[in-house]
């Protein structure tokens, strides 16, 4: 597929940021994919399940759902218009989780993949800067729980302790820093962690209620 067939094909996603020609085909990254394009799409089969490793989301269902419901957003990188290499996907807490407490001030960045397949290319760094950009995050506290159990050591043939501080510092990189959680998930494991960026408008008030819900306390705003 050509570089200009390509864009027709991705007309329909109005905001396609990135096209790149490689050497496996024609690399594109919609930083908000329509929840309606996702039927035309299909997955590398370097996401999916593996011996010791399995995808966060690995059905195209999914995607839309998250991209369909409030605050959903679904961040994909395509090769030649039609299979989705990585994926960037954030969404509000849901109702049971403790930072739901906290209302729509609270923002998790659920899920950053890239196909086993295609893990040389910085695909995960560009999905994550095109997440991160825009005003939107300034009146937010966004999250990034980092749990070990989800993490492709096999496939990255790099320890826990290496893939943690290769995530640790690629949050860093977009103003994410780490913080401490009595939250029974993070605390399950040493390798876990608990990333969060706070937003330039958010109010001290509200940066105090978060202060206090880290370790279970809730406070009324």
């Amino acid at each position: 597929m050509t570089l200009e067939s390509q864009k027709n094909v991705l007309e329909c996603a109005k905001d396609v940021r990135v096209f790149e020609s490689t050497d496996r085909g024609v690399l594109s990254i919609i930083p908000r994919c329509p929840p309606e394009l996702f039927a035309h799409l299909e997955l590398d089969d370097g996401l999916g399940r593996f011996a010791h490793y399995s995808s966060i989301i690995n059905k195209l269902e999914i995607f839309a759902k998250v991209a369909s419901e409030e605050g959903g957003r679904v961040t994909v990188a395509l090769i030649d218009g039609k299979t989705i290499v990585g994926y960037g996907a954030c969404w509000y807490p849901g109702p049971d989780e403790r930072w739901r407490k906290l209302g729509n001030l609270m923002y998790e960045m659920g899920a950053l993949e890239v196909s086993r397949n295609f893990r040389s290319m910085r695909v995960g760094r560009r999905i994550f800067q095109l997440v991160m950009e825009g005003d939107f995050f300034e009146d937010k506290i966004a999250y990034m729980n980092g749990f070990s159990w989800h993490w492709d050591v096999d496939g990255t043939r790099l320890t826990l302790a290496q893939y943690r501080r290769m995530m640790i510092h690629l949050l860093k990189d977009h103003g994410f820093q780490e913080c401490f959680t009595n939250e029974p998930n993070i605390a399950l494991r040493q390798e876990n962690f608990f990333m969060v960026r706070i937003g330039s408008r958010v109010s001290d008030d509200d940066r105090k209620r978060f202060r206090d819900l880290r370790f279970g306390i809730v406070r009324r705003g």
